[in-house]
């Protein structure tokens, strides 16, 4: 009998080391959630960028801009931290004597126009992204080869190619690509790719391109 229990509370002990492992977070429905709440914290209610380095990966490239700046630039440009100009730079200011009325709901602030084509490529069963009407997550290979990662070791002296490369390299299966354009008032009009990568049990913003237009 003694035995007996010594084997169920061990049983009981190895599952419950097992459910304390890191698990893989594999579901693009996980990181759809993260995204959804950072998105709202940086556009919607304005959190500052301290609050939202919790977001930002250890493993990021936002300081290779500064270490491809120019040696002979202005010091004062070599200091500015690259994150908060991320999250700062996001928003313009007002014209002069006009006040912008603040959207209050995320879909004011970005949408993700492909979102009814997705949805009927699913419908007719294709492997399509994760999309709403706001934003998209998307698995590397659910997207053109090469559009948003590179399609091989880069060779030049590319930083951001490199980096890119990297991530696609050491986290097969724990990367996951965002995409969505700006619309609201006071925001800076662009095209967005964010990269999200799994980090412990947590998923964290690596990178981000945006194109201005």
């Amino acid at each position: 009998m003694k035995n007996a229990r010594r084997l169920k509370y061990l049983a009981w002990a190895l599952a419950f080391c097992f459910l304390l492992r890191p698990m893989p977070l594999y579901a693009q429905a996980d990181v759809q959630k993260t995204v959804q709440e950072f998105l709202q914290a940086w556009y919607v209610d304005r959190k500052s960028p301290e609050e939202l380095r919790s977001y930002v990966a250890k493993d990021n490239g936002f300081t290779l801009a500064q270490k491809a700046h120019p040696a002979n630039a202005p010091a004062l440009a070599v200091q500015v931290d690259p994150v908060s100009q991320l999250f700062n730079g996001a928003f313009t200011k007002a014209p002069a004597g006009l006040e912008l009325t603040r959207p209050k709901t995320l879909g004011e602030m970005i949408e993700y126009a492909p979102a009814k084509k997705q949805a009927a490529m699913a419908s007719s069963g294709q492997q399509t992204c994760l999309s709403s009407n706001e934003f998209a997550v998307c698995k590397p290979e659910q997207l053109p080869k090469g559009a948003v990662l590179p399609a091989s070791k880069p060779s030049g002296n590319d930083p951001v190619a490199s980096y890119l490369w990297h991530l696609s390299q050491a986290y097969k299966n724990k990367l996951y690509i965002v995409l969505y354009s700006t619309k609201g008032a006071g925001l800076l009009r662009e095209t967005a790719i964010q990269y999200w990568i799994q980090e412990g049990n947590s998923w964290k913003l690596a990178a981000f391109e945006g194109t201005n237009w």
